[in-house]
């Protein structure tokens, strides 16, 4: 039944080109605006619709079909390093030094890295989200191949509209082409939106702990 409802609202969404507000859904539907709300975060959570503030009045619309996702150039290493730069000042980090590092490894992946393992998302032409990643073989003693997400990046204009969510479920879909079963990524402890994200796409704690060790 509630899949049954969210599918309707998709289809009205990706139907009306404008967007819908909350009152034409529910008129639609024929069930009331808090029940419509309900499943319209639930949409909203799982990046399939977004909305946009006409004065109070929220106009929500499907974002899929504007998200396109294609393979990472080195073309591309300046938009990437400016999307990762803005989320670098809007965490009030004073050090960029960082930025260099993410140059380097950035460039390493795009040169000798599996294309389809290197994502990034366009709406309307501009890149504002990408995704790196590897194949790591015996990684702490597991055998088997892992897959690592190391670097993801959303444009903050563009975050809550389901760019993170398309990405990194492309990229688990060529895992999965690929044979590898297993993915993994690192969270520092106190990103918990980020955390949050990850569990969404049914990533789970693991029973092990980082340590590190300056020399």
């Amino acid at each position: 039944m509630e899949e049954s409802i969210q599918n309707n609202i998709l289809r009205m969404l990706q139907s009306a080109k404008a967007g819908l507000q909350i009152e034409e859904l529910s008129e639609k539907l024929n069930l009331t605006r808090h029940t419509v709300a309900k499943y319209l975060e639930v949409l909203r959570a799982e990046g399939k619709i977004h909305y946009h503030k006409i004065g109070r009045t929220k106009i929500w619309r499907d974002v899929s079909a504007k998200i396109s996702i294609r393979f990472l150039g080195m073309d591309d290493l300046d938009d990437i390093l400016r999307i990762q730069e803005k989320i670098i000042r809007e965490q009030n980090h004073d050090n960029l030094d960082r930025l260099e590092s993410l140059k380097d490894t950035t460039i390493y992946h795009l040169q000798h890295g599996d294309p389809i393992l290197n994502l990034g998302a366009e709406i309307d032409g501009k890149l504002v989200g990408f995704i790196i990643s590897e194949i790591r073989r015996w990684e702490f003693g597991c055998g088997g191949m892992t897959g690592w997400i190391l670097i993801l990046g959303v444009d903050h204009e563009y975050q809550g509209m389901g760019v993170g969510h398309k990405l990194s479920s492309t990229l688990l879909d060529h895992f999965k082409k690929k044979g590898i079963t297993r993915i993994r990524t690192l969270v520092e402890w106190h990103e918990g939106e980020l955390i949050s994200y990850f569990k969404s796409l049914g990533f789970k704690m693991l029973g092990m702990l980082p340590l590190e060790k300056e020399i």
